[in-house]
């Protein structure tokens, strides 16, 4: 089951689709990334999230995360 956050955080990524660590505390009101870093890991063992190097490391939705935002998951 995913919590609040844990669903926060897939819509960011839904809307967003490509979102630094530093962004995703910012728009969830985190004075840091530390807070998140719990969900983030559960969402990524769970096949919702993934990580891209682009300028830096950052945070994808997976098409499976998609799935669970639109409520087909």
């Amino acid at each position: 089951m995913l919590s609040d956050t844990d669903k926060r955080i897939l819509e960011i990524l839904a809307k967003q689709q490509l979102v630094t660590k530093a962004e995703l505390a910012r728009m969830l009101g985190k004075d840091s990334y530390d807070g998140t870093h719990a969900n983030v890991s559960r969402l990524m063992e769970m096949g919702y999230v993934d990580k891209v190097e682009s300028l830096g490391t950052c945070l994808v939705i997976t098409q499976k995360g998609m799935r669970m935002v639109n409520g087909e998951g």
